[in-house]
């Protein structure tokens, strides 16, 4: 159990260590942090490899439309036992009718063969060069769509912590506000003027305030954990900006976000060069075709001196011609079902498209208009706790009514803050929108 205990206690121990023995970089808005993440983001650095990887595609398709190749073979046979063949003995003199034995052939055969070769005609690997050119560009634009989704979910994360620490802070301010309302109590409680029981709420007041700044504080430190996921741990930034009232430009509006249908269109694309490239098979492949021969025969060794060589050459076209296969042909009808699947859904990204900027605007203007409700609530409520607190140091108001009046003058700027996060995070989703 002790030693469970301990193990517990130091894992605690080397991970508050890593923690708080990164780096820091303090960072003042979002496009600062923005700009560190692309330098250490993994998504994006694998993004750029799926690039490279789609242009090198590219460049070996120019290639393969003649297919260069030149096949070599180096053979060293050893005949070790020759063919025999009996012919007449009197060919050599010998007595008719008899047969003598003769082996025929070399015993070490040594033969060099290069047989360059390239294509002259190929539909389908001229399809090729278009199918790698789509393919290139629909890298490209799934890139643009991830780097797209990874500044939104940044946005994100980066409104939650300054929301958060702006709470954090108001719901500090408010705490001392409430231990003034405890002293102010205890002092009336000893003046015989209130009994223990508000004592006992002005109290409860300051507890629930102090675990709403505990429970912000933990908030915060996981938003952070998740922060420096975007940079890949290899420092803790902190942000530097904080939230404060501003003029907001309220004709800002988002463009239609076109990435997604771009990139369904291209899909489409690359499927249909694809089926192209497939039926482009069933024709005739023309190559021209050359063979380059060298053959050393010798009975004492391989390449001796007194070995015997031969050369013999040739050159011709070669014309090759596939039938169409039962795989190939469902092949090529699967893929025109899915392509029919995609237009549907190249459609559909138009007009989702469409509906997502103009439900942007939309939120960008409700919360505008929810901020300047929220910024008159917060003015009513700080004039109405004034009051209250007031009446109650002139011990016409009960203490209920005081921290009544506190708690709706929290919520209210707690609100107030939200609704500042809420249309500086929308703000930005505005301008992201626009930039893609």
């Amino acid at each position: 159990m002790y030693k469970i205990r301990f193990l517990s206690i130091l894992l605690l121990l080397m991970v508050q260590s890593i923690v708080y023995g990164q780096d820091t970089k303090n960072f003042n808005s979002l496009d600062e942090l923005w700009n560190e993440v692309k330098k250490h983001n993994t998504v994006l650095k694998a993004n750029t490899i799926q690039s490279e990887i789609a242009r090198l595609a590219y460049k070996t398709s120019l290639a393969n439309v003649i297919n260069p190749r030149i096949p070599a073979t180096v053979n060293f046979i050893d005949n070790t036992k020759l063919q025999s063949t009996f012919i007449p003995a009197e060919f050599f003199g010998g007595q008719e009718g008899s047969f003598k034995q003769i082996q025929f052939g070399q015993q070490y055969n040594t033969m060099v063969a290069l047989q360059p070769q390239f294509d002259l005609l190929n539909l389908s690997a001229v399809a090729q060069i278009k199918y790698a050119k789509i393919n290139k560009n629909l890298t490209e634009s799934k890139n643009l769509l991830n780097e797209y989704n990874l500044l939104e979910q940044l946005n994100s994360t980066y409104h939650n912590i300054l929301s958060l620490k702006s709470q954090k802070l108001i719901l500090q301010q408010n705490l001392a506000i409430a231990e003034k309302i405890k002293s102010l109590t205890d002092h009336k409680y000893h003046e015989g003027q209130v009994r223990k029981q508000e004592v006992n709420e002005a109290m409860v007041h300051i507890i629930n305030i102090k675990d709403k700044i505990e429970q912000i504080g933990f908030n915060i430190d996981i938003q952070q954990a998740m922060l420096s996921l975007f940079v890949e741990n290899s420092f803790q930034p902190e942000l530097t900006q904080t939230l404060v009232p501003e003029t907001f430009d309220s004709a800002l509006t988002a463009n239609d976000l076109t990435l997604e249908a771009d990139t369904k269109h291209l899909e489409h694309a690359l499927l249909q060069q694809d089926i192209k490239s497939l039926q482009y098979q069933y024709f005739p492949t023309i190559s021209f075709i050359s063979s380059f021969n060298w053959q050393n025969l010798s009975n004492t060794f391989f390449l001796s001196s007194d070995a015997s060589s031969i050369n013999y050459n040739h050159v011709g076209l070669k014309l090759t011609w596939e039938f169409p296969t039962v795989q190939r042909l469902s092949s090529i009808k699967n893929k025109q079902f899915q392509l029919e699947t995609l237009s549907l859904a190249e459609q559909h990204a138009h007009t989702e498209a469409s509906l997502q900027a103009e439900q942007l605007n939309l939120e960008y203007q409700k919360a505008i208009k929810q901020y300047d409700n929220f910024l008159q609530i917060i003015k009513l409520k700080e004039d109405t706790y004034q009051k209250c607190q007031q009446q109650y140091e002139e011990n016409v108001l009960v203490l209920d009514k005081l921290l009544t009046a506190q708690n709706d003058l929290l919520n209210s700027q707690l609100n107030f803050i939200m609704a500042l996060a809420n249309i500086s995070y929308t703000k930005n989703r505005i301008l992201i929108n626009n930039r893609y």
